[in-house]
């Protein structure tokens, strides 16, 4: 302990020094003489009062009554050509968007060449009969907007977005890239070499070449086989078969145009009277679905992928139409097993277990069954550690009715979410490109939160329980062969493949391994 004397004696030499040391050589006040002690005072703190003490921990105030969000309202008229429109008016910011729907996708390629619908909606943007690629690109910037084309299973797609008294010059710039092509060969040339290119690093690709074969065992001869083109089909693109293409596909009665945006429905029309007033009718064919073979027994087929250090896990069978009534029943029922990092999935693989990133499971949209699955990537020495879990979580959930409080934690996530899904032109306009695609009828969204919110717990499992039937299912792994193959058969019979899809070797089953995982092992999510 310090000595008064001392502490008195050392405060007069800060003192000192710190007139001495200061900024400015002006005469400091001296310190009166004294002979008095200075002394410090030390505060004593009673052990048992609770001033400046952390307060207890308390719970967070309950949420409020969640915000009425409804859909904007829809206007709709159609061109004496078919074309039918679709008007939103958005005002909340000055941007303008438009989508031209062609309800020719993926779907529509020939048998002989899948990619065909992607790579001609590609080359739409490569030059029409009066600009130049170049040419689209610059004006597009000029703008400070954005002109995209691609394609998707059902559906190819044009969009434009710009401010809103740039969208009579970005909405003319679209139908001129849409309605008069010109494919120019030098551009063919060009995109060949990048597609090609772009497949070559594809086909190295682990998750691709998982989802890629997953694909092909579910669905055969059917055109949902294919996720991407081939190779061999993109070397087969020519020109005259792009005009062909085009010239079926691309009719007005075979579209939609949706504009979202601050103008009102007169000038709509005269927008798109003026520009696409003029396209000719036309007679598209409609893709023609052969029957999907049930899945009545469990396989597995590993993609032998020797260089990899995690495996590519895809789980699952055929599933359900988009417009069939059960799925929004059914949405309520992934999002409790993977829809979400709250969901079953993901808690048990990643948080419980620590076996991969995340695990999810979804339901593809499509006109035809879609695929419900499950899927992860993990860690080479821990994939018959995730098979486990991943069955363990499918036999539960198909034949376990799900709580109350987790059905009501996943109508609560996807009806609060909702308003996130239709908050800017973009997400609306592709909304109601939703409608048209699927054949959904015109109030779905507008009734799509009350609709949630009524699924029972016993709805959401009538929903799922045929899907995730642990012994129905195709597993497709992609890793190293040597290092999972014997974990795999403990699944079913396993077939491998080389990364270009040959059979490498065939291998029974380990008999009497792995059944139907009990839904007791699951345990609690």
């Amino acid at each position: 302990m310090i000595a008064p004397r001392r502490i008195t004696w050392l405060l007069g030499l800060a003192s000192v020094l710190g007139a001495s040391c200061g900024p400015a050589a002006r005469p400091q006040p001296q310190p009166r003489a004294t002979t008095e002690t200075t002394e410090v005072e030390i505060e004593r703190v009673d052990p048992n009062s609770t001033e400046g003490q952390p307060r207890a921990r308390q719970s967070p105030p309950a949420p409020g009554p969640a915000r009425e969000v409804s859909f904007p309202p829809v206007e709709r008229f159609e061109l004496p050509n078919g074309l039918e429109v679709l008007n939103v008016r958005y005002t909340a910011l000055p941007i303008a968007y438009a989508l031209l729907v062609i309800k020719s996708g993926r779907a529509n390629d020939p048998a002989e060449r899948p990619g065909l619908a992607a790579f001609v909606s590609s080359m739409l943007k490569e030059g029409t009969r009066s600009r130049t690629s170049a040419q689209i690109a610059e004006q597009i910037e000029y703008l400070g907007g954005e002109l995209s084309t691609w394609a998707e299973t059902e559906a190819s797609y044009a969009m434009v977005r710009s401010l809103s008294d740039q969208l009579p010059i970005a909405f003319e710039l679209m139908a001129d890239v849409v309605l008069r092509p010109a494919f120019p060969q030098t551009e063919i040339d060009k995109l060949r070499r990048r597609e090609l290119d772009r497949l070559a690093l594809q086909q190295n690709d682990p998750e691709f070449l998982a989802t890629s074969h997953f694909y092909r065992a579910i669905y055969g001869a059917h055109p949902y086989a294919y996720i991407d083109a081939t190779p061999e089909a993109t070397r087969r693109f020519i020109r005259s078969g792009l005009f062909g293409y085009h010239r079926t596909h691309y009719v007005p009665n075979n579209a939609t145009l949706i504009v979202v945006g601050a103008l009102d429905l007169p000038a709509v029309r005269t927008l798109v009277e003026r520009q696409f007033g003029g396209w000719t009718r036309g007679r598209a064919p409609e893709p023609t679905y052969p029957p999907i073979a049930d899945v009545t027994s469990r396989r597995v087929i590993i993609v032998d992928r020797p260089t990899s250090v995690q495996t590519e896990i895809r789980i699952g069978r055929p599933g359900i139409r988009r417009a069939d009534a059960q799925w929004i029943p059914l949405s309520v029922a992934n999002q409790v097993l993977g829809g979400s990092a709250a969901s079953r999935l993901f808690m048990d693989l990643r948080e419980r277990r620590s076996l991969t990133y995340g695990a999810y499971s979804r339901s593809s949209a499509a006109v035809d069954r879609g695929v419900y699955r499950s899927g992860a990537a993990v860690r080479t020495e821990v994939t018959g550690q995730a098979l486990e879990a991943f069955f363990e979580n499918l036999a539960r959930m198909s034949t376990e009715t799900p709580p109350d409080d987790e059905v009501a934690d996943a109508r609560r996530y996807l009806s609060d979410s909702f308003p996130l899904r239709i908050d800017t032109p973009g997400r609306i306009a592709t909304h109601l490109a939703e409608l048209r695609v699927f054949g959904l009828p015109d109030d779905y969204w507008s009734t799509y939160r009350a609709r949630i919110g009524a699924v029972t717990p016993q709805q959401a499992r009538e929903a799922i329980e045929a899907l995730v039937r642990p012994d129905h299912q195709i597993v497709v792994l992609c890793g190293r062969a040597s290092a999972i193959e014997n974990d795999a058969r403990r699944w079913g019979p396993v077939t491998v493949l080389d990364m270009q899809g040959n059979v490498v070797r065939q291998l029974e089953a380990v008999s009497g391994a792995a059944p139907a995982a009990s839904p007791e092992a699951a345990g609690s999510p």
